[in-house]
């Protein structure tokens, strides 16, 4: 199980034998990251590619850093009963969006909501995918 990480929907994802479904987890996050765009208002993307580009690298950064990030942050998301895990999942966009020209979050705050309607768009996607 090694070198693997966990998806939205909780599925274990290995992407060294399924690369296309890490491609569909980065496209998926691309269009959850349109959306939050459209509803927050905070996030702007300067480009189509822009958005692909900070998609594919907060794909990355879930799968490689987040991960390290919940583990050191696992106290205090029990204490805070869940929600600093919102404040992680921030972060990321934050971090990836930060790294992209072209792309923008006008605050911590305007990343942490939209991180949730990334989250909550891509919980619906996989949704809408399984039922196809």
């Amino acid at each position: 199980m090694g070198g693997g990480y966990i998806d939205n929907k909780g599925n274990y994802v290995n992407p060294r034998n399924n690369r296309q479904q890490l491609l569909t987890v980065a496209l998926t996050n691309a269009l959850a990251m349109l959306v939050a765009e459209r509803l927050v208002g905070g996030l702007h993307f300067q480009s189509l590619l822009s958005l692909l580009v900070a998609a594919a690298l907060f794909t990355v950064l879930n799968i490689s850093i987040k991960p390290v990030l919940q583990v050191a942050a696992l106290p205090l998301t029990v204490l805070t009963m869940g929600l600093f895990a919102l404040v992680l999942n921030g972060f990321m966009l934050w971090l990836a969006v930060w790294l992209i020209p072209g792309c923008t979050v006008s605050g911590f705050g305007a990343a942490i909501l939209s991180s949730i309607v990334i989250s909550l768009c891509n919980m619906l996607i996989g949704w809408i995918v399984a039922k196809i």
